[in-house]
């Protein structure tokens, strides 16, 4: 009984390190460093001319082509959350002195998503790096891992085209996944207590303030996610409550593509990414928003 014990004991410790350590090799890698340095490099390299930016994870990262909006950059960060936009936004409105418009992207799990608190953790080390964000809470991060990434990034340099606006094509995220798993992975970041919904409203109020535009995107989900999942209202139920605060301020705008017509399963890479077609397309339809009062697009 003891040879039993021990035997489970050594293997959950086996596998606790094993996969600490390979969430720590990923976001540790050359190509994992090497994207984050190209966005903030980019940044940087069209600071003056830039005045729209968007914002959030890989929703916004895959959706938003900016070649498609004059003087737009692609922000987007895969799995950041609101607390990291909002820290974001406020780092980047500082070096851009032409921003006017931002485009942020809430997918069904983002008001309880705190990347803090997963198993995606480690990707933060570098984004604090680059970003100069700190960690919303601490005690989540092993310091040596940090350390060890710092040093990575310290020495990561690429070429970073002068074309380069955020976007990279060809890329896919999450091909291989279950529409029923995703769905309860989104669910259970949708539940998630404490939510994270004081950042967006945090975002909102300081963009208001500074005078500028916010765009607020739910993004299409493909017909099988979409079929394991709460209805829109349940699950976009505390957006569309926070966002019924701001109905007579006209500098903030939603757009809803949850439920549109104009996208179907072809316009997705994944079950809750776009393809480059839907990234065009849902694009598209910001720039429509941006460039009229009241657009067209429901």
């Amino acid at each position: 009984m003891n040879t039993f014990f021990r035997k489970n004991i050594i293997r959950d410790l086996v596998n606790k390190y094993v996969k600490k350590y390979q969430d720590y090799n990923y976001f540790n890698s050359k190509y994992y460093l090497d994207y984050v340095y190209r966005k903030k490099q980019g940044l940087i390299n069209h600071a003056a001319e830039i005045e729209t930016i968007a914002l959030r994870g890989s929703t916004a990262d895959y959706a938003f082509i900016p070649q498609c909006i004059e003087n737009s950059y692609n922000l987007g960060l895969t799995s950041t959350d609101l607390y990291f936009s909002y820290q974001l936004y406020l780092k980047s409105k500082e070096m851009l002195p032409n921003l006017n418009n931002v485009v942020v992207y809430l997918a069904g799990f983002t008001n309880g998503f705190s990347i803090i608190r997963t198993n995606e953790k480690y990707r933060l080390v570098s984004y604090k790096y680059f970003f100069e964000i700190p960690f919303q809470e601490d005690g989540f991060i092993d310091q040596k891992i940090e350390k060890k990434i710092f040093g990575k990034c310290k020495n990561t340099q690429t070429i970073v085209p002068d074309d380069y606006w955020g976007y990279e094509e060809g890329k896919t995220f999450m091909p291989e996944m279950d529409a029923r798993v995703r769905a309860k992975q989104i669910i259970r970041e949708n539940r998630r207590e404490p939510d994270q919904m004081v950042w967006i409203k945090k975002i909102i109020d300081q963009i208001v303030k500074d005078k500028k535009n916010i765009f607020i995107v739910i993004p299409p989900y493909t017909t099988a996610l979409k079929s394991f999942l709460p209805p829109k209202e349940k699950l976009y139920e505390k957006t569309y409550s926070l966002l019924s605060n701001y109905k007579n301020i006209a500098n903030v705008r939603l757009i809803d593509l949850y439920d549109s017509d104009l996208f179907d399963d072809s316009d997705m890479g994944d079950h809750d990414h776009p393809n480059e077609k839907g990234a065009k397309k849902s694009t598209m339809i910001v720039k429509e928003y941006i460039d009229n009062p009241v657009s067209t697009y429901k």
